[in-house]
C-alpha cells in the first residue's frame, strides 16, 4: 500500500472510530454492558485509524527524502 493510501486509510478510520464511539447510547438508557463494548470498539478502530495515520506519514517523509538523493 503506498504512504499516501495508508494516510487517506488512517484517517478514515480514525473518523470512522470516532464516529461509533460518540453515537454510544448515553449511559443510564440501556445496558451498562452495551455502552462499553461499542465505546471500546471505537477506541480500537480510533487506535488503528491513527497507527495507519502515523505509519503513512512516516513512510511518506522517508519517500520523500530518498527522491532527493
Amino acid at each position: 500500500m503506498t504512504p499516501r493510501r495508508l494516510v487517506v486509510v488512517g484517517a478514515l478510520l480514525t473518523l470512522l472510530g470516532c464516529a461509533v464511539a460518540a453515537t454510544a447510547p448515553v449511559v443510564g438508557t440501556v445496558g451498562p454492558e452495551r455502552v462499553r463494548v461499542q465505546q471500546t470498539a471505537g477506541g480500537v478502530v480510533l487506535i488503528l485509524g491513527w497507527a495507519l495515520l502515523a505509519w503513512g506519514i512516516h513512510r511518506l517523509g522517508r519517500e520523500s527524502s530518498n527522491d532527493g538523493e
